[in-house]
């Protein structure tokens, strides 16, 4: 009898929970979030990791020659670090229960340099690189990629360094490659005076991860980050527009505001995300 009363208070839960809007906000949908460690510039990456290890992130999102550690003077996160050097990177990692899940904004000048890169990246299992590379080096790029299992994601800044800045320039380049996607950042479209909502509609299906981020004023093209949910863009509809496209892959928290003490800006951004 006790075990009838039981089931039927579990399925009066359940039934509850599936008509009340309350059960909804209790349980948000999970998503992927990391961080970029250049949110941490002014740190080693191993200084970075240890503060972001309590956030409870996914994964996290490294960039080219971020000080390894100062037990290592002089030794930059690269391609090009020393066997031992990048067991401890893998190290660091693994004792924070941390993934590299990208690794960027990295260039490569020839298909020598990428392969390079690319071989890298494979050693940590990681599957997304984040580059501004020149298109003429695109089908090199979609060669390479696919070889070892990885996609490139066009990253853009704002209006100056590229035009991939643009969805209707970047789009028509890239719609013909299997292994090249798009790391759209939502900041960066904001001061290039882009809709970020509209960028990732035409993103739809093309979108590898994304550089997440909220700023103080739409359209300026200073750099004002502030702490998602507080400012100019409508960072809710951006992610109503990912669900209804489906995507899950990773939010990348790139907080580039109060270097030298953010981590309570970048919890502030995580626990948004865990909690909308």
């Amino acid at each position: 009898m006790k075990k009838i009363i039981l089931m039927m208070a579990m399925v009066a839960t359940l039934l509850g929970c599936a008509t009340s809007e309350k059960c909804d906000k209790a349980q948000p949908k999970h998503r992927n979030v990391a961080v970029q460690t250049y949110t941490f510039n002014r740190f080693t990456l191993e200084e970075t990791i240890n503060k972001i290890k309590s956030l409870g992130l996914d994964g996290v999102e490294c960039y080219p020659n971020q000080k390894l550690s100062d037990k290592f003077p002089g030794v930059l996160t690269s391609q090009y670090m020393k066997p031992e050097h990048k067991d401890y990177m893998k190290k660091l990692l693994k004792d924070a229960n941390l993934k590299l899940v990208s690794f960027g904004v990295a260039y490569a000048k020839n298909e020598k340099e990428i392969e390079k890169l690319c071989k890298f990246l494979k050693e940590f299992d990681c599957k997304i690189v984040l580059t501004e590379a020149r298109e003429d080096l695109l089908p090199l790029w979609e060669k390479i990629a696919g070889k070892y299992g990885i996609t490139m994601a066009i990253h853009h800044h704002a209006q100056g360094r590229t035009n991939y800045w643009n969805p209707d320039y970047t789009l028509p380049i890239i719609k013909n490659y299997k292994n090249i996607k798009m790391n759209p950042d939502t900041g960066h479209s904001s001061r290039a005076g882009v809709p970020p909502i509209d960028a990732l509609k035409k993103y739809e299906g093309r979108i590898a991860s994304i550089h997440f981020k909220d700023q103080k004023e739409y359209g300026d093209k200073k750099n004002q980050p502030v702490i998602f949910g507080t400012g100019a863009l409508d960072t809710k509809a951006m992610l109503r527009e990912l669900d209804r496209q489906g995507y899950n892959g990773f939010l990348v928290i790139e907080y580039e505001a109060n270097f030298e003490n953010n981590l309570s800006e970048v919890k502030a951004c995580v626990d948004y995300l865990r909690n909308n």
